[in-house]
């Protein structure tokens, strides 16, 4: 039988989990004023609009913006309407958020990356996205406690980088060696050649979806994100906004372990099971503090030396890759990661040729009340019960 815990998740920083629903500039309308955001429900929107026989003056508008006219729905409205009040946007809205003073540096928020949510508007965290983090955990656990593995990959790695071909193979390759190396490790516990032995330690975990303790209809905001680049005091601002839950958030889940199976690996007990997450976090945070020395970038790595994990969008490649656990020598591990980023079409326009210390070398952050954040930290509490 599992062992079942109940647990609450605190977000330390701002969490995006991204819904893949994005929201352009006909979709909502921003009044700056008060920093607010409506995302229009089109149907209700354009009854209103016809009601007062403003419809065939919009199509005139939306025509225009196309055609590369700036002037926003709000700006449109004081212009033909009047200035709306809260109640008209409220009747035409399917949802009303809220965004901070940083984040209107114009009249609009270009297209904003709306975050997991409920019918109601309600965000939750989707129990996948956490047990994502946990079984990367494990994998690079069995990873940092096989050295003889370690070395035969970091040599095949570093000798695949003088040919692309021989790379992209070695990739491919390691994610089999992954295979084998889990299914070494159970057959080591066992004496028994499981075959499906990884499907069983898989499935061994889950995790409910995480839904707020209340009803906070405050939860999120709407943050800007700009990137730091390491080894320079650069720091970038990009038109990017995203739905977050903001931090103090507190949400509740329930995490199911079969203990027969991960015993396996060598994890007896839930608080096992934390310990190996926040490792694979911890190495995370170690690795960000060689790279990044400024001001602003050693006040958000230290907020994270409290965090369980990390969860969510604009995290970065290196919180997902399971290459970290092989090096102990940073200047391989640079050679190795950005010669992969390379190979990666996404990411042709990166400059990666250019990563020196880290790759890849650039820490997402935002700004939320005047203070600095990365994405993503969550603290994880299991009930005692």
């Amino acid at each position: 039988m599992p062992t079942t815990v109940s647990f609450t998740l605190e977000t330390i920083t701002p969490v995006s989990i991204g819904s893949g629903r994005d929201v352009n500039v006909l979709d909502y309308i921003l009044d700056t004023a008060n920093r607010d955001v409506y995302i229009l429900n089109h149907k209700k929107w354009f009854q209103y609009l016809y009601s007062i026989d403003k419809l065939s003056d919009y199509e005139s508008y939306v025509e225009n913006h196309t055609k590369g006219q700036k002037e926003t729905i709000y700006e449109w409205m004081e212009r033909t309407i009047g200035i709306p009040e809260d109640s008209v946007l409220l009747s035409v809205s399917k949802r009303q958020l809220h965004c901070v003073p940083s984040s209107i540096s114009k009249m609009s928020l270009n297209d904003i990356k709306l975050c997991m949510s409920l019918p109601d508007g309600t965000p939750y965290i989707p129990g996948s996205s956490l047990k994502g983090v946990i079984i990367a955990s494990i994998v690079a656990h069995i990873i940092k406690n096989d050295e003889d593995f370690r070395k035969e990959w970091r040599d095949k790695l570093v000798k695949a980088l003088k040919n692309q071909n021989d790379l992209n193979g070695c990739i491919k390759a390691y994610r089999k060696g992954l295979d084998t190396l889990i299914l070494s490790r159970i057959k080591k516990s066992t004496g028994k050649d499981v075959r499906d032995g990884i499907k069983k330690l898989f499935h061994a975990i889950s995790v409910s979806d995480i839904m707020l303790s209340n009803n906070d209809s405050m939860a999120t905001y709407i943050l800007p994100r700009y990137d730091s680049l390491a080894d320079t005091k650069e720091i970038k601002s990009l038109p990017i906004y995203r739905e977050c839950i903001i931090p103090n958030t507190k949400l509740k889940g329930m995490l199911s372990v079969n203990l027969h199976e991960l015993k396996n690996i060598g994890i007896d007990s839930t608080s096992d099971l934390i310990k190996i997450i926040e490792e694979h976090t911890q190495r995370l945070v170690r690795r960000w503090k060689l790279a990044f020395k400024e001001t602003i970038e050693e006040s958000c790595i230290q907020e994270l030396e409290q965090v369980t994990c990390l969860l969510g969008s604009s995290i970065g490649f290196l919180h997902k890759t399971l290459l970290l656990p092989l090096f102990d020598n940073s200047k391989d591990e640079v050679n190795v990661v950005k010669s992969i980023l390379k190979l990666q079409k996404q990411f042709e326009d990166h400059r990666h040729n250019e990563d020196k210390i880290i790759s890849p070398r650039t820490l997402k952050l935002t700004k939320y009340k005047g203070k600095d954040y990365i994405f993503g930290g969550v603290k994880l509490h299991l009930e005692e019960n």
